[in-house]
């Protein structure tokens, strides 16, 4: 993003979603989202994650930590393969029914799809990340109530401001399935 204006970034975004591009998002931790942007906004960038050749999720990224977009010859073939192989079935509902205007109307709109979600973030007092059921929302901050691998649900909830978070998933195989399981 560095060597390219606001202007040409974002139409940039609007080409690869207008021609459904399977894209490397390269972020600011130099970590990696192979997938296809299928929804921007002036805050966030909804990515349909790949793994292995299937749709493995929903991750939302703000943009300010996005360092660049790649496109290229891999990339090409690996949408030529997604394609031939008919793998490129994407929740139009969950992608419509997802507001990508602010933090507070994002997880509003995870919440009342009823997704648990699982959010990277910078918070000093919590792990790397927090999964859970989103409790509740206000301008600043989201309370995650989180669990941990024995699908335990941990007694105090996780509030994370919304200034510290990194990225966000939702719609994985990982939380919808995890979450039949918590004790």
């Amino acid at each position: 993003m560095a060597d390219r204006s606001e202007k040409e970034f974002r139409q940039l975004i609007r080409k690869h979603i207008d021609k459904v591009n399977f894209v490397k998002v390269i972020l600011k931790d130099d970590s990696s989202i192979f997938g296809f942007i299928v929804k921007s906004s002036n805050e966030f960038l909804m990515i349909e994650e790949t793994y292995d050749f299937s749709l493995a999720g929903t991750k939302i990224v703000p943009y300010k930590n996005i360092k660049s977009i790649r496109h290229n010859k891999f990339d090409k073939v690996s949408k030529m393969i997604f394609s031939e192989e008919g793998l490129i079935k994407f929740n139009q509902k969950v992608i419509d029914k997802t507001s990508l205007k602010d933090f507070e109307s994002l997880f509003r709109s995870i919440k009342k799809q009823n997704f648990h979600c699982i959010i990277e973030s910078r918070e000093k007092k919590i792990g790397y990340f927090s999964i859970g059921e989103i409790l509740d929302i206000n301008e600043k901050s989201v309370i995650i109530q989180n669990y941990d691998t024995t699908g335990k649900i941990l007694k105090k909830p996780d509030k994370i401001s919304f200034k510290n978070i990194e990225l966000i998933n939702f719609n994985d195989n990982y939380s919808k399935t995890f979450r039949k399981y918590l004790k």
